[in-house]
């Protein structure tokens, strides 16, 4: 039972963190470590699991996104698809 206070607590702490200024991580990742899930596992969870505040920080941000002058939003967009396509097979 503690270990699911724990891990709750710090679900809603790094969702809260990350929604204001980013981070969260830096709460979630520890706590899974600690009740005891594999670094990796606990890596991917706490990655997976703060996926809704950001897609709610992107929602209430919407109207402030925009692009530099000389690359669109959809641009950057498709880029950073792209990267991160390639960051993950490059580690399987």
């Amino acid at each position: 039972m503690n270990e699911l206070l724990i891990v709750a607590g710090a679900g809603l702490l790094g969702g809260a963190m990350n929604a204001i200024a980013g981070g969260g991580s830096f709460v979630t990742l520890p706590a899974l470590v600690a009740v005891g899930v594999p670094a990796l596992n606990a890596n991917a969870t706490s990655t997976v699991a703060l996926v809704p505040s950001a897609l709610a920080s992107a929602y209430a941000y919407r109207r402030d996104f925009r692009g530099f002058e000389a690359v669109s939003l959809a641009v950057m967009s498709i880029v950073s698809v792209v990267g991160g396509a390639l960051a993950l097979s490059c580690c399987w």
